[in-house]
């Protein structure tokens, strides 16, 4: 049985791995990864314009001319092993997805998802791989190395990384791509596919929201803020149990720039007053929530200044608040709890929203409480 010693030493000895390949990163800087020649193959639809705008040829001249100089770049890393996660070469990397003829599952915002598979033994079994992608998306490349190092922290975190609806790390690579390989294999559908449909009950709904509170509540119970999610990003399966393979920021020091990041941003954010907190974590799970029950796709370009008009509206007008009116199973005072917490976990001040804890509370106060017993199970192994 683990003790609490043993996973302070594991914990200090995972923190020390991680600042290690942060400093390592940062010495190296973006460039390797950049002047890469499978930058310039990627497909059309990916490729950075100056691969094929001819207009750009000189800036292509140097592009090589760069490739050509970090050819034979040492990626030799040490540590090899964060937590319990090994670092894996690139050959094996494109071992397990071949980039020469990717499966690619969908962009994101690093970069994409691959199919994979690994072998181990006689086993054989699929699993996902996430890639930093230096030319498209157009990104603040530093900041790229900075979220690789914050989500390899996340997956090694002994404290939070076994919560079952987060994907679980298989293993990282620093030798010539940003990847990590998940030990998960990709359902078919992200909630974004389901979001409007019919088939997509009121009773799995909340199932994926208590699941996606219980996961915020867990991360910040460990300081932890994991930021801006949305539905592209949350794969769902048969059952409609999510796990979570894409975030906008992974952190516990709240201080990084969020400015490049597209879609929703909390109004404390967005308005530069505040950089990111737990609190606007709470928002993002309100707009989620908001999602979920009126089945409808807001967009994230109003919804700062339109969600609380709305749902001020919607109320005054005595129908079922914000829930879809197809959900006729659930009653009035159904509908305005769980409208009035959406009123609150988007509310305009950050330190007038609930808890995240708050929120899971709420939730089983409605009966929709689906995770407690899956959760009891994941403490008790702690």
């Amino acid at each position: 049985m683990t003790t609490t010693t043993d996973v302070e030493m594991s914990s200090d000895k995972q923190k020390k791995d991680i600042e290690i390949l942060r400093k390592k990163l940062m010495d190296w800087s973006f460039f390797p990864y950049l002047y890469q020649l499978f930058n310039k193959e990627e497909p059309i639809n990916w490729r950075n314009p100056m691969f094929i705008d001819y207009i750009a040829r000189q800036s292509l001249q140097s592009f090589y001319r760069a490739c050509k100089r970090f050819e034979s770049f040492d990626f030799s890393i040490e540590p090899t092993i964060v937590g319990k996660v090994k670092h894996c070469s690139y050959s094996d990397l494109d071992g397990i997805t071949n980039f020469k003829n990717p499966e690619v599952i969908q962009k994101i915002i690093s970069g994409r998802l691959f199919q994979g598979t690994i072998v181990e033994g006689s086993e054989k079994r699929s699993v996902i791989v996430k890639t930093w992608d230096f030319h498209l998306p157009m990104r603040d490349a530093l900041q790229c190395l900075t979220t690789f190092c914050d989500e390899i922290e996340l997956f090694t975190d002994e404290r939070v990384n076994m919560h079952p609806n987060l994907v679980k790390l298989y293993r990282y690579c620093c030798d010539t791509r940003l990847a990590l390989v998940f030990d998960e294999e990709f359902t078919g559908l992200v909630l974004s596919d389901v979001l409007l449909s019919d088939d997509f009950g009121w009773v799995e709904r909340m199932k994926v929201a208590t699941q996606l509170a219980d996961l915020y509540s867990c991360l910040h119970e460990n300081n932890i803020a994991l930021d801006r999610l949305i539905p592209a990003n949350i794969m769902i399966d048969k059952e409609f149990n999510i796990k979570v393979f894409d975030f906008g920021f992974v952190t516990n020091t709240f201080n990084v720039d969020d400015s490049f990041l597209d879609g929703a941003r909390a109004p404390e954010i967005l308005k530069g007053e505040r950089t990111r907190t737990m609190k606007s974590d709470v928002y993002y799970f309100g707009i989620l929530l908001l999602e979920l029950m009126a089945k409808r796709k807001f967009s994230f370009a109003h919804v700062c200044c339109c969600v609380q008009t709305s749902i001020a509206n919607a109320v005054k007008r005595g129908k079922k608040y914000l829930v879809h009116e197809c959900f006729t199973e659930v009653d009035y005072p159904t509908a305005l709890a769980i409208t009035l917490l959406v009123f609150l976990c988007t509310n305009f001040d950050p330190d007038k929203r609930p808890s995240m804890k708050d929120v899971i509370d709420t939730l089983n106060a409605m009966g929709m409480g689906g995770v407690k017993r899956k959760r009891d199970e994941y403490d008790a192994e702690q």
